[in-house]
């Protein structure tokens, strides 16, 4: 629920702005508060699980998650709708920071692996699957469909946590260690960083209010930094990030995150708005890349078995370069058949990437600190998404002159579509140079010491 939530409202962007009277660029609020939220509040309930229980705040969470549901479905108005958005992001950031650390707790250490590629199977599913889900509710119900869903599956899910997961072990329970000041800095940082992004398409870059919002995330940024490289308890443990394979891997991971968003952002406005398909078969559509990304990664999981991660992932990535460049030559009567293709081609490049490359940085640190590089990747891939959103709609304003709106003209589309693929090719080759420095030469190629996750 949390990860299709993050993307299934892209496919229903065009008839969220018609409904409200707001241009589109205006709606990446309702993805980007959501986001902003998770990534906010994962730190703070990781370690607050640890003190007063996991299903405590995974149940107290479950429950937010589905009120907050209620509400954003029954919202009045935009400003109502984002406001509930976030309710629903901290919901989502409970259970998102208690659902791995207490897999880990109740499966033995020799399954630890199996289960975090189970958990982050669901997680790339979940995005992918989002525009498809979106656009066949939105079609068949409406867009308040999309959010109506999750108060039986949120039920059920409340259910289940009360009733078989079992009670909070009094080993788990001690003494709450919270970096407070690191929190509130990490908070400074993501909320003035995406605000700042989210203005300048509206305000302008030279607009006091952007270049405020802009300089201040700089500066917390460096706070956050200083804090944590001096604390005794840090949030995140920066001094991994010294580390090759995890450093380099975790920035390879980090740009791929802000690469997901750019197709599901942009593709399912190039399918209604420019090639007039109706909502129901844009979010069809969409499935090609979640499909793909399914059938490939346990071949990419064999694959990475056998040679080590390197390989796999520099293939993803060249793949994720060139479709994102044959992409940027997409036009109004281009082929269903080539779009199909390139979303599929886009899911085997996050297919061959994630798993491979997740666990060869897991590994790097070894399993005894599989939960935090873990809660590390997670809040790296919602602040990565989050970027991701503003990041879009700032280059596609750039490149069309002018803001995403519903009936825009083709040729005005298509010039910010394709500004953005072209960028969305260069981000993946600088992930690719980062693998490279990832397993430069005269270092040995690391095997991921987490087998089951691969499968």
């Amino acid at each position: 629920m949390a990860n299709v939530d993050a993307t299934a409202v892209v496919v229903a962007l065009p008839t969220m702005a018609r409904e409200f009277g707001v241009g589109i660029d205006a709606l990446q609020w309702v993805l980007s508060a959501y986001l902003l939220a998770i990534t906010a509040v994962l730190p703070f309930f990781g370690q607050l699980s640890d003190a007063v229980g996991r299903k405590r705040i995974l149940s107290l969470g479950l429950l937010i998650f589905v009120v907050a549901s209620l509400c954003v479905a029954m919202a009045p108005a935009l400003g109502v709708m984002i406001l509930f958005r976030v309710f629903q992001g901290i919901g989502a950031g409970m259970f998102m920071a208690t659902i791995t650390p207490m897999a880990l707790a109740i499966f033995p250490v020799d399954q630890r692996g199996r289960i975090l590629g189970i958990i982050g199977s669901m997680v790339a599913a979940g995005t992918l699957l989002g525009p498809a889900l979106g656009g066949v509710l939105t079609g068949a119900f409406g867009w308040r469909a999309i959010f109506l869903i999750n108060v039986p599956v949120g039920l059920v899910g409340a259910i289940g946590t009360l009733v078989l997961l079992p009670k909070d072990s009094s080993k788990v329970r001690g003494a709450l260690q919270l970096d407070v000041l690191g929190l509130t800095l990490f908070i400074a940082f993501s909320s003035t960083l995406l605000l700042g992004l989210g203005f300048a398409p509206s305000l302008g870059w030279s607009s006091e209010m952007v270049v405020a919002l802009l300089a201040a995330a700089v500066i917390a940024c460096v706070l956050f930094i200083l804090r944590e490289l001096t604390t005794t308890g840090p949030l995140i443990n920066l001094r991994f990030f010294r580390r090759r394979v995890y450093g380099w891997g975790m920035l390879a991971a980090f740009l791929s995150y802000i690469l997901m968003l750019f197709p599901a952002f942009l593709f399912p406005l190039y399918l209604h708005e420019v090639l007039g398909w109706s909502i129901g078969l844009t979010g069809l559509v969409m499935t090609c890349q979640a499909f793909a990304m399914l059938l490939v990664s346990p071949v990419s999981g064999w694959w990475s078995d056998r040679v080590g991660s390197r390989r796999p992932a520099l293939v993803a990535l060249v793949v994720m370069v060139l479709t994102f460049l044959a992409a940027s030559f997409l036009e109004a009567d281009s082929s269903p058949w080539l779009v199909a293709v390139l979303l599929a081609l886009l899911g085997v490049g996050v297919g061959l990437f994630s798993s491979p490359n997740s666990s060869a940085v897991m590994g790097d640190l070894g399993q005894d600190q599989a939960g935090v590089a873990n809660g590390t990747i997670a809040t790296l891939r919602n602040l990565g998404r989050s970027i991701g959103v503003a990041l879009t709609v700032l280059l596609y304003q750039l490149f069309a002159g002018s803001p995403a709106t519903a009936e825009i003209p083709a040729d005005r589309f298509l010039a910010g579509f394709q500004g953005v693929l072209l960028i969305g090719a260069s981000l993946a080759a600088i992930a690719f140079l980062a693998v490279v420095f990832m397993y430069r030469t005269g270092s040995p190629t690391p095997k991921p010491n987490l087998r089951p996750f691969l499968d």
